[in-house]
C-alpha cells in the first residue's frame, strides 16, 4: 500500500482502539512469522514508559515527538528511528492525532554488521563508531527525511509484516539492511548523534579500574567492540591521553594506596599493579609522583603514626 494508505489505515487502528493499553500490538498475516512482533503507541493519555527486554526499533511513522531515552531528550520526526538495545529505558509523551509511532520487537538479536565479510578502512571507521555507541549509549539514531530510501523502506517492511506475502521474512530481513546501511552511508558521522563520549570515557575507567592489572590494548578494545587502532586513537582524542596513560595512572593510584599497608612489601606491590620490572615500576612512579616508593611509604607511615622499628 502507498504511504498514504498505510498511514491511513495505522491511523484508523488507533482510533478503533478502546482499550487503554500504552501499545497496541499488530499481529502478523502469517502466525509463522516470527522476526519481530510490530506494537503502535497508543493515543491514550499519560506518559508512556518502558524498558526494553529485547532489541527494539521506534519508527516514526507520522508526525513529530520528543521522547526521552535513557534521561537524554531526543527529537523524532517523520522517517526518523531510533534502534534500541535491550534494558534502555524510554518514556513517550502525549501524542497528537498527527502522530503515529510505530516499533518494531525483535524476536532473536540482531547484529548487521557482523553479517557482512568486509570493510574498507573508511567503512571501519564507521562501523567501530556505531559499535562504540551500542556499547556505550546502547542507542542508535538514524535520521532520515520523510520521503528518504530509508524511510519508504521501513514503510515497507510495515507493509509486508501486514500483508505476508511469499518470502516476507527474506524480503523483510534484507530491507531492513538496506534501510540501515542507506542511511548510514547517507549521512556524515559528524552529523549523527551516535556517542556520548563524556560517557565512554566514564565506562573505559571503570573497565580499566576493574582488569589493571593484567589488562592489554587488544583485551580493552574488544571489549568495546572496536579494532585496537582505531580504539586507541579514540581514546586520545576523546580523553587527552593515552590508552597506556589511562592504565598507569590507575595503577600509579592502586600503588599508592598499597603502600600505605605495612603488611605488603614493594615487591608485591609491584606485581599486584601489574608491573614486571622493578626499575620501570620506580621509573613510573617517580614520573607520576616526583618520589621514589620508599620515600611515599615512609611519609604515610609518619602520617598514620606506624612504627616498623
Amino acid at each position: 500500500m502507498t504511504a498514504a494508505r498505510l498511514e491511513q489505515y495505522l491511523a484508523s487502528v488507533l482510533q478503533a482502539t478502546s482499550t487503554d493499553t500504552n501499545e497496541v500490538c499488530l499481529k502478523p498475516v502469517n502466525s509463522t512469522f516470527d522476526l519481530f512482533t510490530i506494537y503502535l503507541e497508543n493515543h491514550n493519555t499519560g506518559l508512556h514508559r518502558y524498558q526494553t527486554a529485547r532489541q527494539t526499533i521506534i519508527f516514526m511513522v507520522a508526525g513529530t515527538i520528543n521522547i526521552k531515552i535513557n534521561g537524554k531528550n531526543i527529537r523524532l520526526a517523520t522517517g526518523n528511528s531510533v534502534f534500541l538495545e535491550p534494558k534502555c529505558e524510554y518514556d513517550v509523551p502525549r501524542q497528537t492525532k498527527e502522530d503515529i509511532i510505530v516499533k518494531f520487537e525483535f524476536t532473536n538479536h540482531l547484529n548487521f554488521l557482523n553479517a557482512i565479510a568486509k570493510f574498507n578502512d573508511d567503512e571501519q571507521t564507521i562501523v567501530s563508531q556505531i559499535k562504540l555507541s551500542l556499547k556505550t549509549e546502547r542507542l542508535l539514531y538514524l535520521k532520515n527525511s520523510k520521503l528518504a530510501k530509508p524511510t519508504q523502506l521501513m514503510r515497507r517492511i510495515v507493509d509486508e509484516y501486514l500483508n505476508q506475502n511469499l518470502f516476507t521474512s527474506e524480503m523483510i530481513s534484507a530491507e531492513l539492511m538496506m534501510a540501515f546501511l542507506t542511511t548510514i552511508r547517507n549521512q556524515k558521522l559528524s552529523a549523527l548523534p551516535l556517542v556520548n563520549y563524556e560517557f565512554a570515557e566514564t565506562a573505559l575507567d571503570q573497565y580499566i579500574d576493574e582488569n589493571f592489572a593484567h589488562i592489554t590494548l587488544e583485551q580493552t578494545a574488544k571489549h568495546f567492540g572496536l579494532n585496537p587502532n582505531y580504539f586507541s586513537t579514540l581514546v586520545k582524542q576523546k580523553t587527552g591521553k593515552s590508552f597506556v596513560e589511562h592504565v598507569d595512572e590507575r595503577r600509579m593510584q592502586e600503588a599508592r594506596t598499597l603502600l600505605a599497608r605495612p603488611d605488603i612489601s614493594v615487591r608485591d606491590i609491584i606485581a599486584q599493579v601489574g608491573y614486571s620490572g622493578k626499575s620501570f615500576f620506580y621509573k613510573k612512579f617517580n614520573e607520576y609522583y616526583h618520589e621514589t616508593p620508599v620515600q611515599m611509604r615512609t611519609e604515610l607511615f609518619r602520617q598514620a603514626n606506624i612504627n616498623l622499628k
